[in-house]
Formats: structure tokens, sequence, C-alpha cells
């Protein structure tokens, strides 16, 4: 039973998740979580460099806490490490490469 008191706007919930079931690709999710061993199973990078990639801007991240707690969790933008990926393979090709000059 939904009551006044509640904080989510349940009116507009049809049309969020279609506005957010739009953001996806397919069957693909438009967020991800780092894998706790091994690789991620959509782009089959590991947790390390998913976090590495989003430290340096490369990919989005975001971290979601309730207010006053110290855990979270952290979801990478799929899409985002896809589009990576890509320019890393451009670049390749192009012959320049990601690497920060000191």
């Amino acid at each position: 039973m939904v009551t006044a008191k509640t904080p989510y706007n349940l009116k507009n919930a049809p049309s969020r998740a279609a506005e957010l079931a739009s953001d996806r690709d397919g069957n693909l999710p438009v967020w991800v979580r780092a894998p706790k061993r091994g690789h991620e199973f959509y782009s089959g990078c590991s947790r390390p460099k998913l976090y590495e990639w989003a430290a340096k801007g490369f990919i989005r991240s975001v971290s979601i806490r309730e207010p006053g707690r110290i855990k979270g969790v952290r979801l990478f933008h799929l899409a985002s490490i896809f589009a990576f990926i890509e320019r890393c393979e451009a670049g390749a090709f192009t012959g320049e490469t990601n690497q920060q000059t000191s």
C-alpha cells in the first residue's frame, strides 16, 4: 500500500521506466557492477582495470550509497566502457596511444 509518506513519485514510474529502458542497447544493461573475481561478463574487463579506467576518467562510474553509510555499490556505465575500448582500437590503427605524458 502506498502512503503519503512514500518518497517516490509512483505516478511517473511507468514513464521513467520506459525512459530507462530506452537507454539500453538491445538486451545489454546500462550499468554493470565490477566482478568480485574474474572478468566482467559483457566487456571482459577485470575489476582492477575498471576501477583504474574510472579513476583516470576514461569511463563513467557512479558510487551509490545511502546517507550515513560507509559501504555502497559502484556501477560502471557499459556504453562508456565499449566507447573507450573502441577509442583504444581506433588509436591502435592510427598509431596513437592512450599513455599519459610526464
